[in-house]
């Protein structure tokens, strides 16, 4: 994949990859909000979950900064518009913690 190709996956809003984003972000912070208040660094990803649930526009907000950490995937870089739902899901689910760093 190509450099254009890859700007282009990360900066257009119309690519199915930031809208795959979008929801995997908008799921993940449903999942934070749900969790224990054991989880480690809960503090800092329950403030990130609630400014992403806030807002209808919040989850498109966040996939612009969160589609170019998931392009850091060799599997979806190497093919975006390839990227499964589950393959966004799981890197974007372990992309909270670093994420919601405050």
């Amino acid at each position: 994949m190509g450099y254009t190709d890859i700007y282009a996956a990360a900066t257009d809003e119309d690519s199915t990859l930031r809208k795959q984003v979008a929801v995997a972000i908008h799921r993940a912070a449903v999942d934070v909000v749900n969790e224990s208040a054991s989880t480690e660094n809960h503090s800092d990803r329950l403030s990130w979950a609630r400014k992403v649930l806030r807002s209808a526009s919040g989850p498109t907000t966040e996939s612009g900064a969160w589609t170019w950490k998931v392009l850091e995937n060799a599997t979806i870089q190497a093919n975006p518009a390839a990227a499964t739902d589950n393959d966004v899901q799981f890197v974007i689910n372990g992309l909270v913690d670093t994420m919601a760093e405050k």
